[in-house]
């Protein structure tokens, strides 16, 4: 089953400190680190969107590089990123597919009065690390062909000589 995931883009910058340190020099380097860091999620099939705030002016939605399955949500300067996420979930017609990841306790206490689940971006994190460790994995075993032998079967039940 495919899940939705729901980045709040601006509490996620603040919460992992690499990206951190770069938000404090450069707003727009940070994003794309952001953005660069979470590509692996797609990978492994889930449906990925980011909302950040907005600049002034209206919103905007729009793909990350050439991956279908990868939203950047930029909010309406009268909305904000907040406002966006919290109408997604409450209009979504299986939230119990999406999976909010934010430190805001609001907007998560919106995703589970709504049926959605929610996690805190520290554990997104150590989740993001797991499925980058397993397309290392996948990529060194495809690479030493480990994947493309198999151990052949060998039939271990004994049986009598009759």
């Amino acid at each position: 089953m495919q899940e939705h995931l729901i980045i709040d883009g601006n509490n996620a910058m603040h919460a992992i400190p690499e990206i951190m340190r770069e938000l404090a020099k450069d707003r727009n380097m940070a994003r794309d680190s952001l953005l660069r860091l979470l590509e692996p999620v797609v990978n492994d099939g889930d449906r990925l969107t980011v909302v950040f705030d907005g600049r002034e002016g209206r919103g905007s939605i729009q793909k990350h590089r050439n991956f279908d399955l990868f939203a950047v949500v930029y909010s309406s300067s009268s909305e904000g990123a907040d406002g966006v996420i919290e109408r997604m979930v409450m209009a979504a017609k299986q939230p119990a597919r999406i999976c909010v990841i934010t430190n805001d306790n609001l907007i998560r206490n919106c995703a589970y009065a709504n049926g959605a689940s929610a996690m805190r971006v520290e554990q997104f994190v150590k989740r993001l690390d797991h499925s980058i460790d397993q397309v290392k994995r996948r990529t060194e075993q495809v690479r030493n062909g480990s994947q493309l032998k198999s151990e052949p079967f060998h039939n271990r039940l004994e049986f009598p000589e009759v």
